[in-house]
């Protein structure tokens, strides 16, 4: 019984440090694009490379964590990506800085499976959903890094300074907690799974998941990419306040998941995600009226409520259904869902570039009423709740 409190709170402390990896790199976007002397469209480009890294590992990431185990890959895979940050700061070059960040979208990738195959191992010794504090934590971590970065901005901090600190104080606490974590076959025993395929045809109910999860990974990956260029070029904020945008909406993101746990239990899955759908268009749109320093940051806040419920649901639906392994279904949902959050950003460059920024967040705010709908079609039944029917 001890044992899985531990590890909870080890997977905790993990995401914790998860999140703030992406959002220390989200967070100097401004600073190393600045350096790097790159426009809008161009940068958009750069920020491909992610996508790119993460596409290569999407067709076999779920095969390898689930032959290393999560426990393993999630201790191997963090680690790295955490070392990766620092290089992002190094370089000086821009072809140096887009391998380092094929490689940074790759571990990225590996990291999420394996950590997030690890929380659900985990949550399955729980009754109720937990997969929401976790993402919470995520956020929390996002949040706090995001944070740190506005600082860091204003007093003129290097990237590699930052990241450098950053990173070691993660490894070393994280060597820590990884061997509190559950072996995979502790809790696998239990899935009703007699073969399986190296790969499994998403049927229409995991492929509507992944689609709504790519919906709110364009979302995710807009805010974290260009929050703080929005704040800087549209708003136009001073810039000991550009990264406060990016800071609000993670902080109000972290509050939203760890509430959603409660929200999706009192109003269910369906009615919480046509809310969240509503607070993401409304929120944005918002921010394109209204461009003034405070109207944006609240509108930005407004958007990280929306957002956050959104991805945790998908991932415990899509992880307990029953029907094929955790790693496989994760893997699915993934494969759909990153392509929003690492393609996305790229798109918003080219738009910003054509016409403004504020024209490519006026269009993303659609994808908030495309939530709305797209929830209506889906089954958010587990095998959890189908087995206490």
């Amino acid at each position: 019984m001890m044992k899985k409190h531990i590890a909870r709170v080890s997977i905790t402390i993990l995401f914790f440090f998860f999140g703030g990896c992406g959002a220390s790199w989200a967070s100097r976007i401004p600073t190393i694009k600045d350096t790097m002397q790159v426009s809008d469209s161009a940068w958009g480009f750069v920020l491909l490379y992610i996508s790119i890294g993460t596409l290569i590992t999407l067709p076999f990431a779920g095969n390898i964590v689930k032959k290393i185990g999560s426990k393993k890959g999630t201790s191997i895979f963090l680690i790295t990506y955490l070392l990766l940050l620092i290089g992002i700061g190094f370089w000086d070059s821009l072809l140096l800085l887009k391998l380092n960040l094929v490689a940074f979208g790759a571990l990225g990738n590996m990291t999420n499976i394996a950590i997030n195959t690890q929380a659900l191992n985990i949550s399955k010794q729980y009754k109720g959903q937990i997969i929401g504090s976790l993402h919470g934590t995520w956020s929390i971590g996002g949040f706090i890094a995001s944070w740190i970065g506005a600082e860091m901005i204003g007093l003129s901090v290097p990237p590699l300074n930052h990241f450098l600190v950053y990173s070691s104080i993660a490894i070393v606490l994280s060597i820590i907690l990884f061997r509190n974590l559950l072996e995979d076959e502790i809790v696998d025993n239990n899935l009703e799974i007699k073969h399986t395929s190296k790969f499994v045809f998403p049927d229409k109910n995991l492929f509507l998941l992944g689609f709504l999860a790519f919906l709110a990974m364009v979302i995710e990956g807009t805010m974290m990419d260009w929050s703080s260029e929005y704040m800087k070029h549209i708003v136009k904020a001073p810039q000991d306040l550009i990264g406060y945008g990016l800071t609000a909406y993670m902080f109000m993101m972290a509050s939203g998941r760890f509430l959603s746990d409660i929200v999706v239990h009192k109003l269910g899955p369906k009615i919480t995600i046509f809310i969240s759908g509503l607070l993401i268009f409304i929120g944005l749109l918002s921010a394109v009226i209204f461009p003034t320093i405070y109207c944006t940051i609240f509108s930005f806040m407004i958007v990280g409520i929306g957002v956050s419920g959104i991805v945790p649901l998908v991932y415990n639906t899509a992880g307990s259904n029953g029907k094929i392994p955790t790693e496989q279904a994760l893997t699915i949902i993934t494969s759909i869902g990153f392509i929003g959050f690492f393609l996305g950003p790229p798109v918003i460059g080219f738009v910003a570039q054509t016409f403004s920024l504020k024209n490519a967040f006026f269009w993303i705010a659609f994808f908030g009423i495309a939530i709305t709908l797209v929830c209506n079609f889906i089954d958010f039944k587990t095998k959890k709740q189908e087995s206490s029917i």
